[in-house]
């Protein structure tokens, strides 16, 4: 038996059903290894690369079979406009309120989250959820959005996560959770120079790290667990 994960991002036990982009073929057979079905978002018509396939872009999960897909909505999801990366964790949002979907925003206000703004559109991308009022991140604006809201939130550098195309990933397009306490990596997580202080940080709420792979970390636009066992 299985059921939608209630908190976006945050499922109460073992998770059944991700979203995530099969551009690494490897993460996609490791996931279906531990049990867990990877849905993959369609393809987004007017993005290129491998982020067309990227579930932060492709698809917000507000909770519960609460989704909001690009495919679906009336505006066009281009790499300039994307309109669903928004970060949805606990009771906070954070996001460009100018440049998000503005239907997603109103039914995520209508449902009691409050709604933060930062200047970063791939705010999705750009946090790691490590917990309902804790995130990571490498961006500066929403580090301070963090800092003024009390929400509790590692900074890291920038680099060392690929992304074809790009100089650098985000921490929050390569990882998820697979249950309550494990956030799972698309890579080596001890890669990464700031591994111990992620380690650390996420131990704080009882989250083990593991990581997926002995490559580098590789910004594949998220594992958005959506379904859990009962």
């Amino acid at each position: 038996m299985e059921r939608f994960v209630e908190r976006a991002n945050l499922p109460e036990n073992r998770v059944s059903e991700v979203i995530m982009s099969d551009y690494k073929p490897l993460l996609k057979k490791e996931l279906e290894i531990m049990g867990i079905r990877v849905q993959v978002p369609k393809r987004l018509e007017f993005v290129e690369g491998s982020e067309s396939y990227h579930a932060d872009m492709a698809v917000c999960h507000l909770g519960g079979n609460r989704f909001f897909y690009a495919d679906e909505i009336d505006e066009t999801v281009t790499a300039k406009k994307p309109l669903l990366n928004v970060c949805i964790f606990g009771d906070n949002v954070i996001c460009n309120i100018r440049k998000a979907y503005k239907p997603l925003i109103e039914t995520l206000e209508k449902g009691g989250k409050r709604i933060l703004h930062t200047n970063q559109s791939y705010a999705k991308c750009s946090c790691a959820v490590v917990g309902e009022n804790a995130i990571i991140t490498s961006d500066e604006g929403i580090y301070r959005v963090c800092m003024e809201n009390k929400i509790d939130v590692l900074k890291i550098s920038v680099g060392d996560i690929q992304l074809d195309g790009y100089d650098y990933g985000f921490i929050g397009g390569c990882c998820g959770f697979v249950d309550k306490n494990t956030l799972v990596f698309s890579g080596n997580v001890k890669l990464h120079k700031n591994y111990e202080d992620i380690k650390a940080f996420a131990g704080n709420y009882n989250v083990d790290v593991v990581s997926l792979s002995g490559e580098m970390l590789y910004d594949i636009g998220g594992i958005l667990p959506v379904k859990e066992f009962l």
